[in-house]
């Protein structure tokens, strides 16, 4: 079906997945490109293709669905992505939650709020097999657009779980699960920390680090050593690097 006024309700729809606050009205959010709308479709999350007139990708085997296809005229098209220049599909995915079911590696998150950030720390937990992400009160929406395309598709692989960390810390630690918080003051070196069954690691916000009511209820908070010319690492790199020395 090609579609060449803004006025459609379709296109204003498509739009206003923009907005934080229709994504989660609609439960619905846009992945834009080959790459993203082919996880989305192995995830079977994916509603409605847009592909941009005049490109031919829809008719890869691989994007043949029950799914419906909108051309777009490419003013059109270019007002609903988010790059400058975008790829010619994107896909309207519906949000499916999935529910953490093991608790050997958890990821919590507090106050992370760099859409790259978050995205990478997806990826690392993907890789290194944790058994999903907890996003506290005050992180980047995972739906966020910069995120998606960070995440690189991680973000259909794991579970992720929205919870107040204040509640949900003494929930897994009655569960059995160590907490550890990452803080350079009374910390432990990293390389002294022995590996448990069940262990789950509090990131915190960019500048602020971990919120210190958090540090005092954790079994015990954990430093990276490393040289003294750098005062500190990027939270995703510093993540990916915790999750790589507990991985399963």
């Amino acid at each position: 079906m090609l579609i060449e006024s803004s006025s459609n309700p379709k296109v204003k729809k498509w739009m206003k997945l923009k907005q934080k606050k229709y994504r989660y009205q609609s439960n619905e959010f846009i992945v834009e490109g080959e790459h993203l709308v082919l996880e989305a479709m192995n995830s079977n999350v994916v509603k409605e293709i847009l592909v941009k007139e005049g490109s031919t990708v829809h008719l890869n085997p691989a994007f043949n669905g029950k799914q419906p296809v909108y051309i777009l005229k490419e003013n059109l098209f270019t007002q609903i992505a988010s790059t400058e220049t975008p790829q010619p599909i994107m896909a309207v995915c519906e949000m499916k939650s999935k529910t953490i079911e093991r608790q050997n590696r958890l990821l919590l998150l507090d106050r992370v709020q760099d859409p790259g950030n978050l995205g990478t720390l997806l990826r690392s937990a993907v890789a290194f097999v944790f058994d999903g992400v907890i996003l506290g009160d005050g992180c980047v929406d995972v739906y966020n657009e910069k995120v998606i395309r960070s995440t690189q598709g991680a973000i259909f692989k794991i579970p992720i779980e929205f919870h107040s960390l204040k509640e949900y810390v003494p929930m897994l630690q009655a569960n059995g699960v160590k907490v550890y918080g990452t803080s350079l003051e009374n910390g432990q070196p990293l390389g002294e920390i022995e590996e448990d069954s069940q262990m789950a690691f509090i990131l915190g916000n960019e500048g602020q680090g971990v919120n210190p009511e958090l540090l005092s209820t954790t079994n015990r908070n954990i430093f990276i050593e490393m040289t003294q010319n750098i005062e500190s690492l990027n939270v995703s790199i510093a993540g990916s690097i915790i999750m790589y020395r507990f991985r399963l």
